[in-house]
């Protein structure tokens, strides 16, 4: 174990395996650099002979490339770490004998100024944790060669560190920019994805000191993998002096198909036929009802409907007078009100947002939603929750500012909304208004 407290952070460091009893194959080392203070995790699950494995090898090759290289560019300089250390490696399993790279894994990440920057090869994991639920911040890199296009998968061929002379880490999109409070985990193995929100957020909430999260966290990841070696890395950011989180968050691999979960759920199931069969009917029935309403339906008979000015305006010019069109754009400003929503079963913020197109940030911190959610702030079966229009995203439900929050602006996931997000528009409203 490892712990250092500095200005804007404290942090740990673990590995789960013990050097006298079984090689050390995945460690973790930081150290401070001219380009910035790094953090190193890495492993491999080959065992090496001699008393280096091969983990060690990789972190002392990106320590030595951030010791030595100095970039004006943070991103470039850990990018470059990585190929430099890929590059040794695989020299190194070339001409040493008995010396092989088997799915060789490394993620660093370089904090300078109080943003990070990171970069990684093979099955790692790293997680900003924000003080209600974690974001994933890498995905599996796929070997050069694969189709890009297509979604990630567990079939993908993952890019390991040593395995090809040339090679391109991953790399983040944007710095991470962190606010005070907000947690950073870094990962080896494929054990991080296996462990649910829950169980992660559970233990980050506490507030036991980073040591001993880390500590607990090595803990259940052992009690998934059983014997899985792993290497981790904590960091709690603190005394920042940004007030606005920005990430971009990973790429998400491909899931199941909706036949694989369909038969996942009935494998779930108890063993039981006339269950089984009753689902398989209740199936072909709406598969048929679908089949009758899309091709053998007769459509109604077309019907003339009368095009209202509104509709009109976005075709054709019209000519109106100053005091109607001041009418109107008094009218465009008028705020939606609130309006209640009862949770149905089934309900997930990804419903409830493509029906009110509103954030759940929105949702959740809005005052008279207060103590309306569960442990992990999702929705509750039959709780009335207000949900304000005047954030949506709906050019129906709200024609004034719908743009406003767009998924330009507020991100793919809403990772952009925040409590700084809220405040910017909330000034632009009354100074319009």
């Amino acid at each position: 174990m490892a712990t250092r407290k500095l200005k804007n952070f404290e942090f740990a460091g673990l590995h789960n395996t013990d050097a006298e009893t079984y090689p050390v194959l995945h460690c973790f080392q930081d150290f401070e650099t001219a380009n910035g203070f790094a953090f190193v995790v890495s492993g491999s699950e080959k065992v090496l002979e001699g008393d280096q494995q091969l983990c060690e090898v990789i972190n002392e090759r990106v320590r030595y490339y951030l010791d030595n290289e100095v970039l004006d560019d943070p991103r470039e300089a850990v990018r470059n770490a990585l190929v430099y250390a890929n590059g040794f490696v695989y020299e190194m399993t070339r001409k040493k004998e008995g010396v092989e790279a088997e799915k060789a894994s490394v993620l660093c990440v370089l904090v300078q100024d109080g943003k990070a920057y990171y970069a990684w090869m093979g099955e790692v994991s790293l997680f900003l944790y924000t003080g209600k639920r974690r974001y994933p911040l890498t995905w599996p890199l796929k070997e050069e060669g694969a189709d890009s296009g297509e979604p990630l998968s567990k079939t993908s061929s993952i890019l390991y560190l040593g395995v090809k002379q040339l090679a391109e880490p991953a790399l983040c999109e944007q710095a991470l920019v962190p606010v005070d409070g907000d947690q950073l985990f870094l990962g080896t193995g494929t054990t991080w994805a296996l462990m649910r929100d829950k169980a992660f957020c559970t233990v980050m909430a506490d507030s036991m000191p980073t040591h001993t999260k880390l500590q607990r966290l090595i803990k259940l990841a052992g009690e998934i993998k059983t014997e899985q070696p792993a290497a981790a890395q904590l960091i709690a950011f603190y005394n920042l002096d940004q007030t606005e989180r920005s990430f971009a968050a990973g790429k998400t691999t491909a899931g199941p198909s909706v036949k694989e979960r369909i038969q996942a759920k009935i494998e779930d199931r108890p063993k039981n036929k006339v269950l089984s069969n009753v689902l398989i009917g209740l199936g072909i029935l709406i598969l048929a009802y679908m089949f009758y309403d899309l091709f053998l339906v007769n459509p109604n008979k077309p019907v003339n409907v009368r095009v209202s000015q509104e509709t009109a305006a976005e075709n054709d010019t019209l000519s109106v007078t100053s005091d109607e069109q001041a009418g109107d754009e008094a009218a465009d400003r008028t705020l939606p009100a609130d309006v209640e929503y009862v949770v149905r079963s089934g309900d997930t913020w990804g419903s409830i947002y493509r029906q009110y197109e509103v954030c759940s940030w929105f949702i959740r911190n809005h005052p008279a939603n207060e103590g309306k959610f569960d442990p992990e702030d999702n929705p509750v079966y039959n709780t009335r929750l207000v949900i304000p229009i005047k954030y949506s995203g709906s050019r129906s439900l709200n024609p004034a500012y719908y743009q406003e929050f767009t998924l330009e602006k507020v991100g793919n996931s809403c990772q952009n909304v925040n409590e700084a997000f809220k405040r910017r528009f909330d000034r632009k409203v009354a100074s319009v208004n």
